[in-house]
């Protein structure tokens, strides 16, 4: 019997920018999806998702597969490892379950993606290190199908902790920190989402702003301009696009001071840890996600009245910062308390959503 688990994640810091090339902070969380596989005589794999009330049967003949649907990633993962030469001929029985949330914005689908690439990995004679594995996650998920996202789902699933993640290609900029944080409740909204349009015309929205002010503003960069030297030329576009561009910039250097706030207390841990430097830590990261967060909720506009509504709650109960998580419009908020969880689960609970006190995990791996 092979088993393995893949975490969800959320997204500490970048939201809404990685498929703009801007860096992301993510942390792997203790939500996981589940693969238990055994083998059959039949060269096939029989896989059953009870969780989505599906099944699908993949025959064993080593030919590409057409898509029964625009979001049909097993079969896409599949394709990608015969598309290297991958030969398959042992059957399978397989049962995918999870814990994450579904359609919230955790990255369940990329958890399932690279739980699925992992299994074909250590079946097929054709053997993907994590950061391949991780790329191809993204083949497989946002490439194939044209999708809107980014690459940090895959990279946080496969890697886990918390990476810092500067998504270009062709080579992918990776740091993975070894800091457990604590303190982190996720909050289920219950407001269901349309993950995949929503985030392309968020996406396209803000690329669009980014070229009109690249055509009036001389030299403009979208990974070094200021945000001061960008201000007088917001007057002469639409308010939509000056929305989006001040929200995305300011987000931007919001991500660097997160990844220097992490740095500086990692240093500060090999010195040998005080828990003065953890409170003063925690309050920063704080901090920066509300500052993040209001970016979101007023400048890109993911939020939602409900989530805004958990996060003031949180905050008014001791939460030292909040922010939604995913591509919004609806599903996940996340809230950091660390020295009362528990109390912050029933804040999240009594303002309508499902809570989970969660830790950072480690990647994909067999168990």
């Amino acid at each position: 019997m092979i088993r393995i688990k893949s975490p969800g994640r959320i997204c500490l810091f970048g939201e809404h920018q990685d498929y703009l090339d801007y860096p992301i902070i993510c942390m792997a969380i203790s939500k996981y999806i589940y693969l238990e596989a055994e083998r059959i005589s039949e060269p096939k794999f029989l896989i059953n998702m009870p969780n989505l009330n599906s099944f699908v049967e993949i025959s064993l003949n080593n030919k590409e597969l057409d898509y029964e649907s625009n979001r049909d990633y097993l079969i896409s993962g599949y394709n990608q490892f015969l598309r290297k030469r991958s030969r398959f001929e042992k059957g399978y029985r397989i049962k995918i379950t999870g814990d994450i949330p579904i359609n919230a914005g955790v990255a369940s689908s990329s958890a399932l993606v690279i739980a699925w690439l992992y299994f074909l990995n250590i079946i097929s004679d054709t053997k993907l290190d994590l950061f391949q594995l991780a790329v191809e996650g993204y083949n497989t998920e946002v490439k194939e199908f044209k999708e809107g996202g980014g690459m940090m789902d895959h990279f946080s699933s496969v890697f886990g902790n918390l990476i810092f993640l500067k998504p270009v290609l062709p080579k992918p900029n990776l740091i993975v920190y070894d800091l457990k944080l604590k303190g982190f409740v996720l909050g289920n909204s219950m407001e269901k989402k349309e993950t995949v349009d929503d985030l392309v015309r968020t996406k396209n929205l803000t690329l669009d702003a980014f070229e009109k002010i690249s055509n009036i503003m001389p030299g403009f960069n979208q990974f070094y301009t200021k945000l001061e030297d960008i201000q007088p030329y917001l007057p002469s576009l639409k308010k939509e696009h000056q929305e989006k561009i001040v929200g995305n910039i300011i987000n931007r250097d919001i991500t660097y001071k997160a990844k220097e706030l992490i740095d500086k207390q990692l240093s500060l841990l090999k010195q040998g840890e005080s828990s003065n430097n953890m409170v003063k830590f925690y309050r920063r990261l704080g901090s920066l996600l509300n500052l993040h967060q209001e970016q979101l909720r007023d400048n890109i506009q993911i939020s939602t009245n409900k989530i805004n509504k958990i996060i003031s709650n949180s905050l008014s109960s001791g939460a030292l910062g909040g922010k939604i998580n995913g591509s919004g419009f609806g599903g996940t908020m996340f809230a950091l308390m660390p020295n009362n969880v528990h109390l912050l689960k029933n804040v999240i609970e009594d303002a309508g959503g499902e809570a989970f006190i969660i830790e950072t995990s480690k990647g994909v791996e067999m168990y």
